[in-house]
């Protein structure tokens, strides 16, 4: 079986420095590589000065789109600056199209039995015009909100084989707002690679540690509900002073609000307004250099919460490798995860589960699929900071139960989260979807997740 990977044009795709989404392709790639031709594509412009070449078994493509493309999406993000735009970048027909044509292209050479594009609805049309016979996938990572033109999108995917989403929360989502992609619209959860968590967590000698460890890992943008986890360490240290937060993760500006909300959501919108706000004189002041770029606004807001002896306990780490990201889940004592919007997965808490870390989180979409309340960690409300460090405070103070929490939440992340089982069920899905001879696939009750 020959399969093709096409992924999302801004990801990074090689270790060290890959995110979540890049981090899944390379993962499924060089597990299929092993029984199979693997092919991924990818935007040579963010691969850090990587080139085309095998890596791991698969052979990755990098193409450069056109500088057409690099303007209009650099001139519409400088628009989002100073108005706010409705339609998301991610389901534009302006997301990069000169590599879309490319793919496309280059893959009706290739003759694949399966082309597997990360989330670029847009994408399929074209990939599906330049490949009549191929059996073509696509997998989004977050849910599609009114504002993404459904009527639309339903038209782009009606030659679409089969849609995964990586929960059941989105998977439910989809199939009620565009039910003719019902049958079609299946769960296939994200996992996690063994290899970086070969070992159990030391919880003696954690446990002997005066000063305890909370831990954040994701984007550091408003949706991500970081300004409420700073509110709550507040309550966190009055309480509990021998603490420590370390955050990390990219950001520091605010990642479009079309694409973490649906704008029909009028009582959500009200209470993320202030970090959305547009402020054009001040926008046009940073841009002649007369001010402070807008993209430090949300990290400023942060930092400006951390007065006196607060801002010695919280580190603000940025961007890390693989590396150092799975050694602050092992060091870690507990792990908090705020989201305001509804996580489409969430890796990240998973990732610290097979760690042996437990995990505060929001009951925020495909989370309460992967973090059991009262057995894993604690789950509570979205943008609540007190019952978030009240759970925190549950976990610092009792070191039986953060141990016992911990070892469950490991059982629970490599029973359920391992990419060899998740990407065994992919390969199995693809060869049956390969001997359909009509356009859809044949349904699927249960591949790693409730359907």
């Amino acid at each position: 079986m020959k399969i093709a990977f096409v992924s999302f044009p801004t990801l990074s795709l090689l270790p060290p420095y890959h995110g979540s989404m890049g981090v899944q392709t390379y993962t499924i790639a060089s597990a299929l590589a092993k029984c199979c031709e693997v092919l991924v594509y990818g935007v040579e412009h963010k691969q850090m000065g990587a080139k085309s070449g095998v890596y791991d078994g698969a052979h990755y493509r990098f193409f450069r789109y056109a500088a057409r493309d690099r303007l209009l999406f650099a001139a519409r993000n400088e628009l989002s600056s100073f108005v706010q735009i409705s339609s998301p970048i991610s389901s534009s027909n302006l997301l990069f199209p000169s590599f879309a044509r490319q793919v496309a292209r280059d893959l009706a050479k290739e003759q694949c039995d399966i082309i597997h594009v990360q989330h670029c609805s847009q994408y399929v049309p074209v990939i599906r015009a330049f490949n009549p016979k191929a059996k073509i996938v696509l997998q989004i990572h977050a849910e599609w909100f009114s504002q993404c033109n459904l009527a639309a999108i339903e038209r782009r995917l009606r030659s679409l084989d089969l849609l995964l989403t990586v929960s059941d929360y989105i998977t439910r989502k989809t199939r009620r707002d565009i039910p003719a992609l019902a049958d079609r619209c299946e769960t296939m959860y994200n996992g996690i690679d063994t290899q970086e968590f070969d070992h159990a967590k030391d919880y003696d000698a954690a446990n002997r540690r005066q000063e305890k460890r909370l831990l954040y890992i994701g984007g550091v943008w408003p949706h991500k509900g970081a300004h409420v986890l700073l509110d709550a360490f507040k309550i966190v240290v009055a309480r509990y002073p021998r603490v420590r937060l370390d955050i990390v993760g990219p950001g520091g500006g605010s990642y479009p609000l079309e694409e973490c909300f649906d704008l029909a959501d009028k009582s959500t919108l009200s209470s993320v307004a202030p970090f959305f706000a547009k402020h054009p004189v001040a926008v046009v002041r940073a841009k002649l250099g007369f001010g402070p770029s807008d993209r430090l606004e949300y990290l400023d807001l942060l930092k400006a919460k951390l007065a006196g002896d607060l801002a010695s306990k919280v580190a603000f780490h940025g961007f890390l490798s693989r590396p150092e990201l799975v050694d602050h889940y092992y060091n870690a004592d507990v792990f908090a995860f705020p989201p305001i919007w509804n996580e489409g997965f969430g890796c990240t808490p998973v990732e610290a589960m097979a760690a042996g870390t437990p995990v505060v989180a929001t009951r925020s979409g495909g989370i309460v699929e992967t973090v059991r309340d009262q057995e894993t960690g604690f789950l509570v409300e979205k943008n609540d900071c007190q019952a978030l460090a009240e759970a925190i405070c549950k976990l610092l103070e009792n070191d039986a139960l953060r141990e016992s929490m911990g070892r469950a939440a490991r059982q629970q992340a490599l029973e359920r989260f391992r990419w060899d089982k998740i990407v065994a069920a992919m390969h199995d899905r693809y060869q049956r979807l390969c001997q359909v001879e009509t356009g859809r696939a044949l349904p699927l009750e249960h591949v790693y997740g409730a359907t």
